[in-house]
């Protein structure tokens, strides 16, 4: 078995090592390293550096490590049999190395040691993850927090983490330095992951993400309670027939979806095919494994192959073959650079075997004789092995294994159709529900529905709520000005406690797409608007002093309210659904089990819920979910149902989401221009010319990986090839220069003008404002005695004046009413607002000295407010206008 040397990275040939913990020396550099044998059969083996603490012992300090002799040690390294391991129990039994978020790992070897190569050219040492190997993995990387290590593998570490913006888990992917020392591979990588990350499908793990944090590449994927269909194997074994051609189904759906985007996956295998909580398989790994075809057009030719950050079961030999080799086409280990979307085929076809027989289809004590049995042995007699496979079934896994890709299917449309006759399911798109099935689920549906019933409601109380607090502060002047805050300060309290409440408890479209908007703005944003929030806290606190009744009441009120409506509303809804939610939850998964498409499943159960259906749609799979369904279901004549989304939490996420989207394509291509434009100095550009190109690339590899072409009549062969036509033409017009798309060249000036901009001068006036009231005792007990006896006008209600350097007078009023708008004009964050924002603030500062008139009781500042008021609403139309 082939090892390196953690220090030097010298190769060293393993022989026959017993079980236990041994410390031999380098032969080349004389260092001392870890070595770990497993008593497991086959072995399993781990190298590692010696911690400092440990290396300074003698050894009579350390009597629990095993070492050989001087002799031994050389016997030992010097033998040159070749790996013990066979391919099949690698892939098998290594399962503390990850190639999956849902593989677990064992504590305590993980953090000191790094699995040994399986075979083929040991890879090249990496200081950076030496140190990682010594000293336990990062605590934060970006914007994740790192919770454990998974597993190392050939290209990087992989990371359960937790996404601090989202609080959400996903699966975090780093990339060994190796590669990104080398700009041009690690661009040519960062287009795949790209690109398979505007991929969504039901049964493909989704790529949030990707960054860079102090020179440390990652991605982030979506994480999945489950484990792998290896897991589920060893664990159970054998899978029955036509639960292993159902979870088949499914992966050939996910990798039906990326072959005809233009990707061939080329390590399909069990570790990879995910299995949900929710009964859902998910290919992962999608992207992260080269495509060999989406390339620099003008590069040298080049090819490197990768093995997607997957464990020591993968195996690179001199750069042409890659995959695992228990699972690998004939043609793959020969050049893994020329295979097409069959590649996958076959090795879908082994997963296959493997489920249905427990095992894989070729084992032995080396590498090459695995490859060379894919290549030329027969195909093990499936029925032989597990004689309740039906016989249908063994042509399915026949036909997908064939050695000839011509002899194949020539697509995975006519293995999925193969899988969906075995099954019984129709081969048409979507999902035909037997009579029983549609009935069962319109009983779940309207019995759910009931259990909401209360939640109905919502809106309703929302705006009684809102209408109670203008009334209370319209009121106000007649109670007493100390009670003004009431009404605003119960209104914003309320729904602040409601919505934090609710996500203890399900969870909440507000608060996510709130996270995730917050998510996506910079650290400039992010002080702008903290300098503001300090600010306009300071001026509540101000009117607070003389207000502080209401503000406190309104506190006290608004919570109470907040809290009221979470545990009579949002609790007990909940409760009184969960039991149906269950069985709903129970009744789907069923469905999938069968073979149900998901999108067509997913149709059916909109269809079939009546009136209703929103609300159990959502419970089930999410309010993104809903509001995509939503979309494609207002489009489709044939749907009655209710498609509405005019509720103000709609209004408001929809919002969010579009402001969102814009902040996180903008910082993608920035990402994806950096690397390009690294990868282009490497290559001799000049760094005036690269920064140039690397921006038109990135807007490229954007523009494609969003393209979709059209399916009808095209196999998934045809499909690929012109999507990766397009992709090699495109970025060889944006390297030569005839892709142009304009650089937006006053971003700057345009941000300067932003809604940030309009919020932080907001609450400035809001302060001024807040000081110059509290200065002419504006809320004083004249005022107050005035209010109350009756024997006041407008202008006495609006106080005193200010007087500017032009030596002209403004009301107070005047100030807090332009600063207020200022502030909801943020909420509008496009730049055209700006000017709108402007002409209104000036109207209502200084209407009255421009000649503005008083019309009957109003004096000309409530006149100038009014005028600026309708103003502003043009601006809002065509700001959101420019935001979509």
């Amino acid at each position: 078995m082939q090892i390196e040397c953690p220090h030097c990275c010298a190769k060293l040939q393993l022989g026959k090592p017993k079980p236990g913990r041994y410390k031999p020396k380098c032969k080349r550099c004389g260092e001392e390293f870890l070595i770990q044998v497993g008593s497991e059969a086959p072995p399993r083996v781990r190298v590692g550096k010696l911690k400092p603490a440990a290396s300074s012992r003698s050894r009579r300090d350390a009597p629990t490590v095993a070492e050989p002799r001087t002799a031994d040690a050389a016997q030992a390294v010097g033998q040159t049999v070749a790996a013990e391991q066979t391919v099949d129990q690698t892939v098998d039994q290594d399962h503390s190395s990850v190639s999956s978020p849902a593989v677990k790992i064992s504590a305590g070897t993980a953090a000191q040691l790094k699995d040994a190569p399986s075979g083929g050219p040991a890879p090249s040492g990496d200081e950076s993850d030496d140190k990682d190997a010594a000293t336990g993995p990062p605590s934060r990387l970006g914007g994740y927090r790192i919770i454990r290590m998974l597993g190392r593998g050939a290209m990087g570490a992989v990371y359960q983490a937790k996404q601090v913006s989202l609080d959400r888990d996903v699966a975090l992917k780093t990339i060994r330095t190796r590669l990104t020392e080398n700009p041009a591979s690690l661009a040519r990588f960062t287009r795949e992951a790209y690109a398979a990350a505007q991929l969504a499908h039901h049964n493909v793990v989704q790529i949030y993400d990707f960054g860079e944090d102090d020179g440390q590449l990652y991605f982030s994927m979506e994480w999945i309670r489950g484990g792998s269909l290896g897991d589920l194997v060893r664990d159970k074994g054998s899978l029955d027939p036509k639960l292993a051609a159902t979870y088949i189904l499914q992966a050939a759906r996910g990798l039906q979806f990326a072959h005809r985007s233009g990707m061939v996956h080329r390590d399909v295998k069990p570790a990879n095919l995910l299995l949900s909580e929710d009964g859902v398989v998910k290919v992962a790994d999608l992207g992260l494994v080269k495509v060999p075809d989406q390339i620099d057009p003008e590069s040298s030719g080049e090819e490197l192959s990768y093995s997607g950050l997957q464990s020591g079961t993968q195996v690179t030999m001199q750069g042409t073959a890659i995959g695992t080799p228990a699972y690998m086409a004939p043609e793959q280990s020969a050049d893994a650079t020329a295979v097409d979307h069959r590649a996958d085929i076959y090795s879908l076809g082994c997963s296959l075997f493997y489920l249905l027989a427990g095992r894989s289809p070729y084992a032995a004590t080396e590498i090459s004789e695995v490859i060379q049995q894919h290549a030329h042995a027969a195909l093990p007699d499936l029925a032989e092995i597990q004689p309740r496979v039906p016989q249908p079934l063994c042509q399915i896994v026949a036909r997908a294994m064939a050695k000839r890709p011509s002899d194949r299917y020539g697509s995975l449309a006519e293995m999925i159709d193969d899988l969906q006759s075995f099954l019984g399911v129709e081969s048409l798109m979507g999902f035909s529900p037997s009579r029983e099935q549609a009935d069962r689920w319109e009983i779940l549906a309207e019995r759910y529905a009931k259990t909401q019933l209360v939640k109905r409601f919502s809106g309703k109380l929302f705006v009684a709520l809102a209408a109670a607090a203008v009334l209370i502060t319209l009121a106000s002047p007649l109670i007493s000005l100390q009670v003004f805050l009431l009404g605003p300060v119960m209104l914003v309290t309320a729904c602040i406690v409601a919505v934090v409440l609710a996500t203890t408890t399900e969870q909440s479209a507000i608060a996510d797409h709130v996270r995730r908007w917050l998510g996506t703005l910079s650290w400039i944003e992010i002080g702008i608007a903290s300098l503001a929030s300090l600010i306009l806290c300071l001026a509540l606190v101000v009117l607070a002093a003389g207000l502080w009744i209401g503000a406190v009441l309104g506190l006290i009120l608004g919570a109470g309210i907040g809290a009221g409506y979470h545990f009579a509303v949002t609790v007990t809804a909940a409760k009184a659904g969960k039991p149906t939610l269950e069985e709903a939850r129970r009744f789907v998964r069923d469905l999938r089990i069968e073979g149900a498409e998901e999108e067509g499943l997913r149709d059916f159960l909109a269809r079939y819920a009546g009136a209703g259906w929103q609300s159990i749609y959502e419970a089930l799979f999410g309010y993104d979910a809903l509001a995509e369904k939503r979309r494609r279901l207002s489009i489709d004549v044939s749907f009655d149902g209710p498609t509405e989304s005019r509720s103000l939490r709609d209004r408001l996420c929809k919002a969010l989401d579009r402001r969102a989207n814009q902040k996180r394509q903008a910082a993608d291509r920035k990402k994806l221009a950096q690397l390009e434009q690294r990868s282009l100095i490497s290559q001799g550009v000049s760094a005036a010319q690269a920064r140039e190109q690397s921006w038109q690339m990135a807007s490229a590899i954007m523009e494609t990986a969003h393209q979709t072409v059209e399916q009808s009549g095209k196999d998934e062969r045809v499909i690929a090839d012109v999507k990766r036509k397009r992709i090699k033409a495109m970025l060889a017009d944006a390297r030569s220069g005839r892709y142009k798309r304009p650089r937006d060249r006053y971003a700057a000036l345009k941000f300067a003008f932003s809604g940030v901009s309009r919020l932080l001068a907001g609450c400035l006036l809001l302060a001024v404002f807040a000081f110059a009231a509290q200065s002419v005792d504006l809320f004083g007990e004249e005022v107050i005695r005035s209010v109350r006896s009756g024997d006041f006008d407008l202008q006495t209600v609006a106080g005193a004046v200010t007087t500017d350097a032009l030596g002209q007078s403004t009301s107070l009023w005047s100030v807090g009413i332009a600063g207020a708008l200022l502030c909801l004009s943020a909420f509008v964050s496009g730049w055209r607002m700006t000017p709108f924002a402007v002409v209104a603030t000036i109207v209502i500062l200084f209407g009255a000295n421009l000649g503005l008139p008083g019309v009957g009781p109003a004096p000309a500042w409530i006149v100038a407010a009014a005028v600026g008021l309708v103003i502003y609403l043009p601006g809002v139309v065509y700001g959101e206008r420019d935001m979509r």
